[in-house]
């Protein structure tokens, strides 16, 4: 049997003992949901005060993983597709829900979707996860 790989509280998005780590604390709001926010440091500019995005898709990533977390299952990212709407502002509090939608035998699907403080779209992504 493969070994499962094991959560060493390290993990960069959500770890608490990553001393660089971004600390994010997820919330599930039901079964197959999750649910974070955070104030986007200046540090992840892309363009004078626009956020990278990669910054954003590692943020929708993160969130699915725990809407599939929310589920007890331990995935791991298969496929992910972004789309940006509008550019993100440093500073900015930014509020990311996720859910699973489909889950059959090993492979999860999942969406997820990043608003502003003003509730504007920013981004959406969909991904496929697998669960050992």
């Amino acid at each position: 049997m493969e070994k499962l790989p094991e959560n060493d509280h390290y993990c960069y998005c959500c770890g608490d003992r990553n001393e660089r780590g971004l600390h994010l604390k997820f919330t599930y709001p039901e079964e197959g949901s999750a649910f974070t926010e955070t104030k986007i440091p200046g540090y992840y500019t892309g363009w004078k005060s626009v956020v990278h995005g990669g910054y954003l898709a590692m943020l929708l990533d993160e969130t699915m993983a725990h809407a599939c977390v929310s589920l007890g299952k331990s995935a791991f990212t298969a496929e992910i597709t972004v789309r940006y709407h509008k550019p993100a502002e440093v500073g900015d509090i930014i509020h990311v829900h996720a859910k699973v939608d489909k889950q059959r035998s090993k492979i999860i699907d999942t969406s997820a979707r990043i608003f502003n403080s003003d509730d504007v779209l920013i981004a959406e992504s969909k991904a496929r996860f697998m669960a050992p």
